[in-house]
Parts: C-alpha cells; structure tokens; sequence
C-alpha cells in the first residue's frame, strides 16, 4: 500500500478528535489513519493514510475513504491509496477521490511487444 489522500483545508483538532480514524480504534478494523500535525489543541490533520498495520482493512478501503469524506463536509479530499495483492501486476488497483467521492479503480498493465521478458 501507498500514497495519500491530502485534505483541504486542514481538520482542526476539535473537528476530527472523536474520530475513529485517530488512533487504534475499538470500533474494528479501518483502513485510513488520520495524520496529527503539531501538538494539542492546536494540531491539525491534513493526510490520511493507509492503516499498514491492518492490511485485512483493504477490503473496507473504498467505504472508509468515503465515510471520511462525509464526515467533514466544507473539506475537499484529494489523491490517492494504491494496493498490490500477491499477484502483483494481475493484483493492482487502488482507490481515488473523483468529484467527492472514493471509486475503486483497477489499472491496466499494458507491455509493449518487443520487451524481452513480458508476458505472452
């Protein structure tokens, strides 16, 4: 897993502090972590992440992304989280902010004829 999603302007601190996306949640599994930045009460938090030590959360990757989204309206999310399974090029796909809203989207690896070594 890689990437970002920025967020804009900033969440102040008393905006996101209740959210389960700070910290090791008791709710269950997410795949987002909200990024602190400075110290409190004055930290704000303008990345969220992929939650790394929760890979099983990928599967919620695409409902997380928008129930962030929908907590904070006023807020424009942007960027993206990019995933590689164990298949590698035949397992990638990633999650995106378009127009508001997290799409699930799957890239297409696509070889020129003449490299040596891709596949047939």
């Amino acid at each position: 897993m890689t990437g970002e999603i920025r967020i804009e302007p900033p969440l102040t601190w008393t905006e996101c502090q209740g959210s389960r996306f700070l910290g090791r949640s008791t709710e269950g599994p997410r795949a987002l972590l909200l990024e602190v930045d400075g110290e409190l009460p004055t930290a704000t938090v303008g990345l969220a992440l992929p939650d790394r030590d929760d890979e099983e959360s990928l599967d919620w990757l695409e409902d997380d992304l928008q129930e962030l989204i929908d907590a904070f309206p006023g807020h424009e999310f942007r960027g993206r989280i990019q995933c590689m399974g164990d298949g590698h090029w035949n397992d990638m796909w990633g999650v995106v902010v378009i127009d508001g809203r997290a799409q699930r989207v799957t890239p297409q690896v696509i070889w020129p004829d003449d490299t040596p070594g891709a596949p047939s």
